[in-house]
């Protein structure tokens, strides 16, 4: 998976975010909506312009990674990927033509170590522990494989002393 140091993921595309030197600027100047809001426009319709002043670039969604670790807790990996699939991947899907020109980013709260990158079979797991089958295969779930390849990006922090990788972001899918 390539590397992205720029901020283009905050104007367009799609990504999921934990680290806190990625996020400080959109937390302080950005109210999220809920994942129910989310979901809610795509039942309902998106709202003409998206939320906020005028000129906004990105809409931040809090709450998924709460759904997905309570979704956990009483669910096999697979019934969480299902929901994902039928909610936050249709939102994905339908974002682009409402708001082509306004990033998604998911807010994580972290840390780092619940998100694995398998060079494998290209997938971003969620999850404790390294049984990779206790784990949700979170970019298959929102993406549907599109995090794979060309256009796929782990979203770098650059800091003294090294770069920590702090989320993935995915430019639209076909």
């Amino acid at each position: 998976m390539q590397e992205l140091t720029s901020s283009k993921w905050k104007r367009s595309g799609s990504s999921i975010v934990w680290h806190p030197e990625l996020l400080a600027d959109l937390i302080s100047t950005i109210e999220p909506v809920s994942v129910r809001t989310l979901i809610g426009w795509l039942k309902s319709g998106f709202p003409e312009s998206p939320p906020g002043p005028a000129d906004t670039r990105t809409v931040l969604v809090g709450g998924l990674q709460t759904v997905v670790e309570t979704m956990m807790q009483t669910q096999p990996p697979d019934a969480v990927v299902e929901w994902l699939r039928a909610n936050i991947l249709a939102v994905v899907r339908t974002w682009k033509t409402h708001w082509p020109n306004v990033g998604l980013v998911f807010v994580m709260d972290g840390p780092g170590t619940l998100f694995d990158f398998n060079e494998g079979d290209e997938l971003v797991y969620f999850g404790r522990g390294r049984d990779r089958a206790k784990k949700v295969k979170l970019s298959l779930a929102i993406w549907n494989g599109a995090a794979s390849g060309a256009g796929a990006y782990q979203l770098v922090s650059e800091k003294p002393g090294g770069r920590d990788v702090g989320g993935y972001y995915v430019g639209w899918m076909s």
